[in-house]
């Protein structure tokens, strides 16, 4: 699978990003753009419902969408970056049980190993 993405990264060209990653290629920030716009235009109608003001709709329908894209996308940027945090501390804890269990031979007691800290 992962062939398949080079060979789609090689045919289009990622020229909007968001915090050093292609819109169109992460998931959570490509909805956090879809809910905001959409967010946008039904805050805008409301508005409009409302106030019977084109002005003060386009304009709470245009700060809504900012602020839903906003809080969205530095949200997924959160949750990415513990999630590669949690990756780099789950290698590390396999490099060093690797290297324990290389170091004892095999693990001849059949129980399973304890993480003291994690």
């Amino acid at each position: 699978m992962e062939h398949l993405e080079s060979k789609e990264e090689t045919k289009y060209n990622y020229s909007f990003t968001l915090f050093g990653e292609p819109v169109i290629k992460t998931r959570c920030q490509r909805n956090a753009f879809m809910y905001g716009i959409s967010g946008g235009i039904i805050a805008g109608l409301v508005g409009f419902l409302f106030t019977s003001s084109g002005k003060h709709a386009t304009r709470a329908g245009v700060v809504s969408c900012v602020a839903i894209i906003t809080c969205l996308a530095c949200k997924c940027t959160y949750e990415e970056i513990q999630m590669r945090k949690n990756a780099r501390l789950l290698k590390k804890v396999i490099c060093e049980m690797s290297a324990q269990t290389d170091d004892k031979g095999t693990n001849s007691d059949n129980s399973p190993r304890k993480l003291e800290s994690i």
